[in-house]
């Protein structure tokens, strides 16, 4: 849909706070950005089953798209990613700085696809890549974890 001039329609702001925002969180087998921006994205799921415990999952694409309002462009911002078992223990950490840049006037968007590569899970159960930003939570992405059941020895 395009405006009056053929201008694309205005977008709401989703900073309730004036932070950035994860407005995009998910896991997926595969993922990458285009030349032109696009985001693709394949596979998507919050489960996994082993056959036991500990298990390695060879590989997974935790794929972001984060937000800034406009005065937050241009500004580092502290992004810290933990993938947490079902008691709360760090599994993996990954953290860096992220300045976003964009159109003066104009929130500023950025995808951003972390790949994963043999982590090791220890327990069953409710995991989650929790994403903060500025040391304030932004988004929990779950993974379960589940052991799938063993038939009857022959």
């Amino acid at each position: 849909m395009r405006g009056a001039r053929g201008e694309a329609p205005a977008r709401r702001s989703v900073y309730a706070d004036g932070a950035m925002q994860v407005t995009l969180a998910l896991l997926a087998d595969y993922a990458n950005v285009t030349a032109e921006g696009k985001l693709n994205i394949l596979g998507i799921f919050d489960r996994i089953t082993v056959q036991e415990l500990p298990a390695v999952h060879t590989q997974m694409h935790l794929v972001l798209r984060l937000e800034a309002a406009p005065a937050e462009q241009s500004r580092n911002h502290n992004v810290e990613i933990r993938l947490q078992d079902p008691e709360g223990r760090t599994v993996v950490e990954v953290r860096g700085d992220l300045a976003p840049h964009g159109v003066p006037g104009r929130a500023a968007a950025t995808n951003q696809i972390l790949t994963f590569n043999n982590v090791q899970l220890n327990n069953a159960g409710a995991h989650a890549f929790v994403v903060t930003v500025d040391g304030a939570i932004r988004a929990e992405v779950p993974l379960g974890v589940e052991v799938a059941p063993t038939g009857p020895a022959n």
